[in-house]
């Protein structure tokens, strides 16, 4: 799908960890020890709602996680976003008075670039596993000889860093949306807004990540309504994801399933990781790291 008819979802259905069945539970733990993550992210417990989604996306994209080509594409990916460079980094005095200590200081910072990898790797990934099921399913692949790629496609697995560093590993849990206070969820839904270019349902983690510490949500408020109010983040978002799209459409599509599922099933997938990589991931690296140039 492209980036100018995104899929919209109304709800997103989830599997959660406590419940899920066994298979679907020794995925959900490869996918914590891969990324190095204490949860599993919703994109994931919703593709465990689709028969054989979850399956078949996470054995396309666990090597990928160790592609030298894929870390060094995000951080070319967020090197890009313009807008951040119009965030006025806080001085001292600011964060002081906000009540944010050095250690406070670290911690959010820490933090917001952890969720940074990893949501400028996810994206990519996603728009990968798009590119290759859409690809798959209108039997492109087999149209094209293989040798086509050798000189004019990369090879994202072709170089691979077995050292390569996990993502996030944050020093406090996320806290569950029931511990939030009303004025906290509140602000949180209301950033949740900002920079979608669609609707979604989709809810990030990273705000309620950083609801230990209110003040610096309601000043980050503060320094983004404006921008949306003028449609710059919006703008932002789109641009970022389609930067991602023209980054992977020159990767070599993954050729062999490793699991084999009904047309129903990749077509879901397909609509899912539309509405995920359009509606979600692409606004939140620019609004995190625009956070990370206000703090840090």
């Amino acid at each position: 799908m492209s980036a100018t008819s995104p899929y919209h979802l109304d709800y997103i259905p989830t599997v959660s960890e406590k419940e899920a069945e066994p298979r679907v539970a020794a995925i959900f733990s490869d996918i914590k020890t891969t990324l190095g993550v204490p949860f599993v992210n919703l994109i994931w417990k919703h593709l465990a709602t689709i028969p054989g989604g979850l399956e078949l996306t996470w054995s396309l994209a666990k090597p990928l996680y160790a592609s030298q080509v894929l870390n060094e594409s995000a951080r070319t990916l967020r090197q890009q976003t313009t807008l951040v460079e119009s965030v006025t980094p806080w001085p001292a005095p600011v964060r002081q008075a906000l009540g944010l200590s050095p250690l406070d200081k670290s911690e959010i910072v820490s933090l917001i670039e952890d969720y940074g990898r990893a949501n400028s790797r996810a994206l990519l990934i996603l728009k990968y596993l798009h590119m290759s099921l859409a690809a798959q399913s209108q039997q492109r692949i087999e149209e094209v000889p293989q040798s086509a790629y050798a000189s004019t496609v990369i090879d994202p697995l072709a170089r691979l860093d077995t050292n390569h560093d996990s993502t996030i590993r944050p020093a406090r849990p996320l806290p569950a949306t029931t511990e939030l206070t009303a004025e906290v969820a509140t602000l949180i839904r209301i950033l949740n807004t900002f920079g979608a270019p669609i609707p979604s349902p989709a809810e990030p983690s990273l705000y309620r990540h950083l609801s230990y510490w209110p003040s610096f949500l309601a000043a980050f408020w503060l320094v983004v309504e404006p921008l949306e109010r003028q449609g710059l983040l919006v703008r932002e978002a789109i641009d970022i994801q389609e930067r991602a799209s023209s980054m992977v459409s020159q990767w070599k599509p993954v050729v062999d399933r490793q699991e084999t599922i009904a047309a129903e099933s990749v077509e879901r997938i397909l609509k899912s990781l539309d509405h995920f990589t359009y509606a979600v991931i692409g606004r939140m690296i620019v609004l995190g790291d625009m956070m990370k140039r206000m703090i840090d």
